[in-house]
């Protein structure tokens, strides 16, 4: 690999880091190098903060380093528009770089290309860097989605056994994976915005969708990163970062519970500080409080998002706009058959990150309970697809739609 291809490579790895703590702004990385060495480094900043550009040069200038004539490496097309910032191409003009590498246009319209016209008239030389287009363009898959079709990307994670099931038909499922796949889920929640639950699964599990990496020990974490250079199929930057990354900087996902079970509890973990969202309709929340006296009582002092929708494929557009509407561009779905089927039946799902364990219950609960499908014709086939061996767990990766990125 020759210099600048680390460079970028590095660029991408610093806008992995930045997944999950810069909705909903895309996570972009970059490096500054100048006389061969690498001066000043950077990743985008929480919403309204310092974009990469911006904080890769005021790294270069608390380094004492001078970046008139340096170059910058930055994962995606510098933006050229005053938003809650102003435009990265301005700051890269003002501050003397001369080159610029990129391999990926951004994908927002009011940006695309014109970011590398603005640089091209100011005499900045802007190098396409082709051979990292597929990295950068799987760490930016989310907000592609979110801002073309102002949705949340929605990631369904599930355990399953080697007969096709998420459970026992008493509803248990611990564990079906391993210790290693289970890391990988805590690593990939940090990665996200939002967990989505139904109320089978708050009922069951008492779940407490927070990151708890720090669960595990030194051996289960290098045994999930050896794993990383053993990918089958397409490779997939995102994938190899999550498996291999150490990860410190994150925040909980925000909790979301669709439906509103009558036997919830004020002490369940789900409950358990202010970083959640219940959706329900009237009617739902009705039958709840009605049945469920206590539930009434301090039902006010829930944060309720009441919609009106009749069905569960209604709840999920309902949940899509909530989920924009609080800054969400992704959610992992961690439900059971029935939302996860309510989900899948409008088109919502949009990659499947599903670990595969060498059990067999012989009856059980299924991943996804969508509607009836007489053919096989009918079946969504994934695209991009990507395995791993993680111990005796198999991890696949799939996703609804291959790339269609605009290329440079």
């Amino acid at each position: 690999m020759i210099v600048n291809d680390l460079y970028m490579k590095r660029a991408c790895e610093i806008a992995f880091s930045r997944i999950g703590r810069t909705s909903p702004n895309p996570a972009v990385g970059a490096v500054i190098v100048k006389d061969g060495s690498i001066i000043g480094e950077g990743g985008t900043g929480a919403c309204g903060c310092d974009h990469a550009e911006v904080t890769a040069i005021k790294d270069a200038r608390a380094r004492g380093c001078d970046t008139a004539g340096a170059e910058i490496f930055v994962s995606l097309e510098p933006c050229s528009h005053y938003g809650k910032t102003p435009p990265c191409t301005e700051a890269i003009i003002n501050c003397g770089i001369r080159k610029v590498y990129t391999p990926l246009l951004d994908p927002n319209p009011i940006v695309s290309g014109s970011g590398i016209k603005k640089l091209v008239s100011a005499g900045i030389e802007v190098n396409i860097m082709h051979d990292h287009f597929r990295a950068a363009s799987e760490l930016i898959r989310n907000f592609k989605k979110y801002i073309l079709r102002g949705q949340p990307f929605i990631i369904n994670k599930c355990a399953i056994t080697l007969d096709g099931k998420i459970a026992s038909s008493s509803g248990d499922s611990k564990w079906i994976s391993n210790e290693y796949t289970r890391l990988l889920v805590h690593k990939l929640r940090s990665k996200v915005d939002a967990v989505i639950i139904g109320s089978n699964t708050l009922m069951m599990d008492n779940p407490m969708l927070n990151v708890r990496i720090g669960d595990f020990n030194d051996d289960i974490k290098s045994v999930l990163t050896a794993t990383s250079g053993m990918i089958n199929g397409k490779d997939n930057f995102f994938l190899a970062e999550l498996l291999k990354a150490e990860i410190n900087d994150y925040n909980d996902p925000l909790r979301v519970l669709v439906g509103m079970p009558s036997d919830m509890l004020i002490n369940c973990n789900f409950l358990r500080d202010d970083n959640y969202i219940i959706i329900t309709n009237e009617k739902e929340f009705e039958s709840a409080t009605a049945a469920n006296k206590n539930l009434r009582s301090f039902s006010d002092k829930l944060n309720i998002v009441k919609g009106q929708f009749s069905s569960h494929e209604e709840s999920v557009h309902f949940a899509m706009d909530v989920l924009k509407k609080n800054g969400v561009m992704t959610a992992l779905l961690e439900g059971g058959g029935t939302l996860n089927g309510s989900f899948f039946n409008v088109g919502a799902i949009d990659q499947f990150m599903y670990v595969v364990a060498p059990k067999v219950l012989g009856s059980g609960i299924s991943p996804i309970r969508g509607r009836e499908s007489e053919h096989m014709s009918d079946s969504l086939t994934l695209r991009d697809v990507s395995t791993v061996l993680i111990g005796d767990n198999l991890l696949f990766n799939g996703y609804k739609e291959e790339y269609n990125f605009e290329m440079m």
